[in-house]
């Protein structure tokens, strides 16, 4: 009975900092029936599902996150989930099981998974060199013209790419058609690059002749249940797309819209991501060979901190062992070896980690403030990470 007082006073809260209008909703993201949700911590403590959802609704409170989508993976099931909040501040609409959200670069580990894919069925290889995979050869592109008198595009390989290695800024300037240049020889360094990404699926998508969402769909949403997931802007999503458009959003909403991006373009919410997260802790839909390679790291990151690798610090991680897989982040921690992504963009906060050893998860997906910072304190909260190396990822 106090548990239900405190749940309905904290949702008051959270409602009144987000819209007087509007409605606080609390959904299990399956849509059904709420579970009696009871799952361990990577220490082994318990956790109870109603628990969890008070501490995330007073983080709502504190910190005026609109909305919040959370799962917890675990034993080969999901055993937590929430999207707590509304899809829209000034209708105040309850956000719910449809409710998607910007994925950010959570995008990443996701396309990387559909490389596998295609690897496990002949098209490519992780470690063959791009230069002529397709025909006429992608330096022959308005795109990518600016590479062809450097003959380092040779060695590109999918692994360089995907471990952020190719030597590419994370994005160009002018964005899309500016000249595209090398930093360093590709698989010297890290340097987290979202073109590197865009290049292999502009790759892939000359030699299908399909687009990446097409592929997605076939390959990973459909066979995994990923229902609400798209690497494009869909017309189901309409009324379902939580997103402060208050924000100055406009310009990026509309590409999302319009323009398939490997490295930045899911919609999806957490529901979703956790069928994919369970699919990278059982290796499912990949051969155990590709799965291994998946997740074996290519190359130690020494970076100070993620986006500026002109801040060498070879002991900050080293303890960690921080390093980078063909699409995923990964470092030593007393839970064992851990998988992890951030997606972090104007007007969204998200994160997802994974500890193999101990067969858990979580994903967090958020409209907020990049001001504020959450994914610290609920993945220590609800999983006990306190490893994840936030202060390398600024935060």
């Amino acid at each position: 009975m106090k548990k239900t007082i405190l749940r309905a006073v904290l949702s008051a809260w959270v409602l009144f900092g987000i819209s007087l209008a509007g409605s606080l909703n609390s959904s299990d993201l399956s849509g059904g029936p709420r579970p009696d949700e009871t799952f361990r911590t990577l220490t082994g403590e318990l956790r109870k599902g109603d628990d969890v959802e008070l501490f995330l609704l007073e983080l709502m409170k504190t910190s005026h996150i609109p909305t919040l989508s959370v799962a917890v993976v675990q034993d080969d099931r999901t055993v937590f989930g929430r999207i707590l909040g509304v899809v829209d501040r000034k209708t105040g609409k309850p956000a719910d099981s449809r409710t998607v959200l910007r994925a950010a670069s959570l995008s990443k580990p996701v396309f990387s998974y559909l490389v596998m894919r295609l690897a496990d069925e002949g098209l490519l290889a992780l470690d063959q060199p791009l230069a002529d995979f397709i025909d006429p050869p992608f330096t022959s592109y308005r795109e990518y013209a600016s590479l062809k008198d450097d003959a380092r595009f040779r060695e590109l390989t999918a692994a360089i790419l995907l471990t952020h290695s190719a030597g590419f800024p994370n994005w160009r300037r002018p964005r899309w058609i500016g000249p595209l240049t090398f930093h360093f020889d590709p698989g010297k360094d890290f340097s987290y690059s979202g073109e590197g990404y865009y290049l292999l699926q502009f790759l892939l998508e000359k030699k299908t002749g399909r687009d990446l969402n097409a592929l997605a769909k076939e390959k990973i949403f459909d066979p995994l249940g990923m229902g609400r997931s798209s690497f494009l802007w869909e017309d189901r999503f309409d009324g379902d797309f939580a997103v402060d458009l208050d924000a100055g959003l406009g310009r990026l909403i509309r590409r999302t819209r319009t323009q398939a991006n490997s490295a930045a373009s899911l919609l999806t919410n957490a529901s979703d991501y956790a069928q994919f997260m369970l699919a990278a802790l059982s290796g499912r839909g990949l051969k155990p060979e590709t799965a291994a390679a998946w997740r074996t790291p290519r190359l130690r990151v020494t970076g100070k901190v993620l986006h500026d690798r002109n801040k060498p610090d070879t002991t900050l991680n080293e303890d960690i062992q921080l390093s980078w897989t063909p699409g995923w982040g990964r470092f030593r921690s007393p839970a064992g070896e851990a998988l992890f992504h951030v997606g972090m963009e104007e007007g969204c906060e998200n994160y997802a980690v994974l500890f193999p050893e101990k067969k858990t998860g979580i994903v967090i997906q958020s409209v907020s403030d990049l001001s504020v910072r959450i994914s610290p304190s609920i993945v220590k909260q609800v999983i006990g990470d306190v490893y994840s190396p936030f202060t390398w990822m600024r935060y």
